[in-house]
């Protein structure tokens, strides 16, 4: 590829910002355009249009026009959408572990941040009535085959209730649709099972219901839907070979 070099020493500088205009205009014709500008007190500039040729020049003003160069911001833009989305309370921690729930304020981060987390959360409620009653439910991501041959994701409700008394319910319901979904990764008996019999969902009925123990409860039902999915997950697979 060739290189082509203009000499702008006895040239205006509104010449010149015609020139740097021009150089711009041109840049839609490349997949990316990477421009190095150097200002000094020397009245001379050069503008190069140039390739991966291996051509230099020491002029004091450059534009360069790279062909084939890869965007470095669009990568980066794209990575910052990708990033989770972390809330933090008051001190400014990101509180993603139900051992750092102190208080409601904490619980409510807590509760959007495990959702950004956890690949399989699409979110979860903390409700608390005055007579001391609350229930916390986590919305969980489950894949299936529609009709036994379209890949579908079935949104689950799991709901863990602590009524006035004490005592506890725990329910994990599909959308009314999912009997036309096969080899779906949920069981929901099996999974009510699982939670009656989890130790810190048992536990948390019995104490005071506070912001840690209901944010312990929340990490137990995810913890528990997370396992049986993947025992689900593990065995449609097999079947499928």
């Amino acid at each position: 590829m060739k290189t082509i070099a203009i000499n702008l020493n006895y040239l205006s500088l509104y010449g010149v910002s015609l020139m740097l205009l021009s150089a711009l205009a041109l840049t839609p014709l490349y997949s990316h355009a990477q421009i190095n500008v150097t200002t000094s007190s020397d009245a001379s500039s050069t503008i190069e249009f140039g390739t991966d040729d291996g051509s230099t020049t020491t002029a004091s003003s450059i534009i360069e026009l790279e062909v084939g160069a890869e965007s470095t911001s669009t990568e980066f833009e794209t990575e910052a959408q990708n990033s989770t989305s972390l809330r933090v309370n008051a001190d400014g921690d990101a509180i993603a572990f139900a051992a750092d729930v102190k208080n409601d304020a904490d619980l409510e981060v807590f509760a959007h941040n495990i959702s950004e987390t956890e690949e399989n959360v699409s979110g979860v409620e903390v409700d608390s009535e005055e007579n001391g009653a609350w229930q916390a439910e986590v919305s969980y991501e489950h894949e299936g085959k529609l009709f036994g041959l379209m890949q579908v994701t079935l949104k689950s409700k799991t709901t863990v209730e602590v009524n006035e008394g004490g005592e506890l319910e725990v329910h994990s319901n599909l959308p009314w649709w999912n009997f036309l979904v096969t080899k779906k990764n949920h069981a929901e008996s099996e999974i009510e099972s699982r939670l009656r019999d989890n130790a810190t969902i048992m536990a948390a009925a019995e104490v005071e219901a506070n912001a840690a123990v209901k944010a312990q409860v929340v990490e137990a039902v995810v913890a528990e839907l997370n396992a049986h999915t993947y025992i689900y997950s593990s065995i449609n697979a097999e079947v499928l070979f």
